[in-house]
C-alpha cells in the first residue's frame, strides 16, 4: 500500500475517532447540564453549569436547536467526504492530497474542543473559545486546499465539498459568538442592558456584512448557509427577551435567505478559475484547464454520463 493511501485512510480513521469522541464528550456535558444549582436560570442548553452561566449573559448566542441542526449536518457530510477521499480511486486527486494536513489539524482541534466543552470550569470556557478560533483557521485552510470556489470538479466531489463550506461558515459565526463568552468569563465585559442591547444588534449587522464579503471572496455561497441558522437561533431566543436583538437577527436571517435563494442555484459568485474536465475516478486521471474553449472540447469527447457529471 502506498504511503499516500495509508495517510488518507489514517485521516479517515482519525476523523471518525474525533467525531465519536466529541459526541461522547457532548453526552457527558448533557449529563452535567442536568445539575444546574450554580446557574442563574433554568437549564437552556445541554451544557455544564459554567457554560450555562456565561450563555445566560451572552445576547448573541443562538438557541440550542441551531447547534443540533448545523453540527449533525456538518458531521454527516464531512464523514461522507472522508470516506470518499480514502478510496483508491482518489489516489491521485491533488486536492485531497493537499488537504491532508488541514484535515489532521482540524480533527485534532475538534477533539480538543469536545474535551474542554464537557468540563465545568472557567478555564475550559476560555480554551473552548480559543480552540474554535484555531479551528476556523484550519477550516479555511481546508477550504483553500480543496479549491472550493476556484475549481469546478465532477460529482461526487462537487457535492461532498459543500459540508466544508458549511463547516467554515459555522466556525466563523461561532468565533463571533464565542468572543463575548471569553470576555464575560474573564470579567473584561460586565453586562449592562442599556449599552449591550444596541451593541449586540450592531455586532450582528457587522457579522452579516463580513460573512457576505468573505463568501464573495471565497466565491462560495454555501459558506453563508450556517449564518441563517445562527441568526435564526438568535432570533428565536431573544424575540421576547430582547426584541431589538431578536428583530435584528430575524431580519438578517431573512436577508441571507433571500441572497441564498438567488446564489445557491448558481453555486458560485464568479466563474471558476479552473475546470476538472475528466473525473479523477477514470483511468486517465483528472485533467484541469482554465481555458473554457479547451474545456468544451474535452466535454465533447466525453460520454454523455461523464459530461453530465460536470454540470
Amino acid at each position: 500500500m502506498k504511503t499516500t493511501s495509508i495517510w488518507r485512510i489514517a485521516t479517515a480513521v482519525v476523523a471518525v475517532g474525533s467525531i465519536v469522541y466529541t459526541s461522547l464528550s457532548s453526552r457527558n456535558a448533557r449529563e452535567k447540564g442536568k445539575q444546574m444549582q450554580e446557574a442563574e436560570s433554568e437549564p437552556e442548553y445541554d451544557v455544564p453549569a459554567q457554560y450555562q452561566q456565561v450563555f445566560d449573559k451572552n445576547l448573541i448566542i443562538p438557541a440550542g436547536w441551531s447547534f443540533g441542526v448545523v453540527w449533525s449536518t456538518v458531521y454527516s457530510g464531512l464523514g461522507a467526504l472522508m470516506v470518499h477521499q480514502a478510496l483508491n480511486s482518489q489516489e491521485y486527486n491533488p486536492r485531497y492530497k493537499e488537504a491532508l494536513p488541514w484535515w489532521a489539524a482540524s480533527w485534532a482541534l475538534n477533539a480538543v474542543f469536545g474535551h474542554f466543552f464537557s468540563k465545568n470550569d472557567e478555564e475550559s470556557v476560555l480554551i473552548s473559545d480559543a480552540t474554535t478560533k484555531a479551528n476556523l483557521i484550519a477550516a479555511l485552510g481546508l477550504h483553500h486546499a480543496l479549491e472550493i470556489g476556484k475549481t469546478d470538479v465532477p460529482t461526487p466531489e462537487k457535492y461532498l465539498r459543500i459540508p466544508v463550506s458549511l463547516y467554515a461558515g459555522w466556525l466563523t459565526a461561532a468565533t463571533v459568538v464565542g468572543t463575548p463568552d471569553t470576555l464575560l468569563t474573564t470579567d473584561v465585559w460586565n453586562r449592562d442592558d442599556e449599552r449591550d442591547v444596541p451593541l449586540a444588534a450592531g455586532i450582528l449587522g457587522v457579522t452579516a456584512g463580513a460573512g457576505y464579503l468573505i463568501a464573495r471572496k471565497l466565491n462560495d455561497p454555501w459558506y453563508m448557509v450556517p449564518f441563517v441558522a445562527g441568526f435564526g437561533g438568535i432570533a428565536t431566543r431573544q424575540w421576547n427577551r430582547y426584541p431589538v436583538v431578536g428583530w435584528t437577527a430575524a431580519g438578517l436571517a431573512a436577508a441571507y435567505a433571500g441572497l441564498l435563494a438567488y446564489w445557491l442555484p448558481k453555486g458560485k459568485f464568479e466563474p471558476y478559475e479552473k475546470i476538472v474536465v475528466h473525473d479523477a475516478e477514470l483511468l486517465a486521471g483528472p485533467v484541469e484547464t482554465d481555458d473554457p474553449y479547451q474545456a468544451n472540447i474535452a466535454r465533447e469527447r466525453m460520454t454523455p454520463i461523464e459530461a453530465e457529471s460536470l454540470d
